[in-house]
């Protein structure tokens, strides 16, 4: 008899993977999922009623990872709400730029239990903009700006979205942009089973962030900023 699945805190895991799928949509959690990887109830829960494009449960000792989700970017902002509620903390907010335009990516993590999520936010090339976090989380504030300084994404409704590290004068240079060189898919980019798309995903992923609505003010979320800014750097 095989030995039963184990999560990431090595308890055992007796669902099959298609109840496991099953509670997911119960809970109104995806529209599209990933599999099942071990299960973490709390991490699964920091992101309970938010749609997401791709939920897939990592394992915390290939990618260090518990849980990655693809969102589309009006869903940004109440993800981020909700992890705040749930005492998540912000690492840091990165951009990576991809051949299907530029990936935002949000790291939070647990003081008081395992369970680091990551969300991640296609953004068009020809329209490289997500709502802030900034008045969710404080410490997303000087990411968010460097993140504009390196790749030229912005962040709509944010209060001082001015360079942080760039010359005035360089504003609208943005140097870690690969220009003209190859770039990576995304599909090439994250391997499946670290939260990875799949190829059917990324024209999905894509059409989700054209039909988003433009960011505008910051103000469909209500959220306190819990202070904690991260030691991390943000732009890689």
């Amino acid at each position: 008899m095989p030995a039963p699945a184990r999560g990431p805190t090595g308890r055992a895991v007796p669902d099959s993977g298609k109840n496991y799928r099953q509670a997911l949509v119960a809970g109104g959690q995806a529209r599209g999922l990933g599999r099942r990887r071990g299960r973490c109830p709390m991490t699964l829960d920091a992101l309970r009623d938010v749609p997401v494009l791709r939920l897939e449960e990592c394992s915390p000792n290939v990618s260090g990872l518990t849980l990655a989700a693809y969102l589309a970017p009006e869903e940004l902002r109440p993800a981020a709400a909700k992890l705040l509620g749930k005492a998540y903390f912000l690492e840091d907010v990165s951009v990576v730029e991809v051949s299907e335009g530029f990936l935002g990516v949000y790291h939070f993590d647990h003081f008081d239990a395992p369970g680091r999520i990551a969300l991640r936010v296609l953004i068009p090339k020809d329209a490289p903009e997500l709502p802030t976090i900034s008045d969710i989380y404080q410490g997303a504030s000087w990411h968010e700006r460097e993140c504009r300084d390196f790749f030229g994404v912005t962040f709509a409704g944010h209060e001082n979205m001015t360079p942080l590290l760039l010359a005035a004068e360089d504003a609208e240079f943005h140097p870690l942009r690969k220009g003209d060189k190859a770039l990576k898919s995304l599909t090439d980019l994250v391997p499946d089973g670290e939260g990875g798309p799949q190829a059917g995903d990324v024209a999905a992923f894509l059409a989700a962030a054209e039909e988003s609505e433009a960011p505008g003010t910051p103000s469909d979320v209500t959220g306190s900023a819990d202070g904690h800014e991260s030691d991390e750097g943000s732009a890689t």
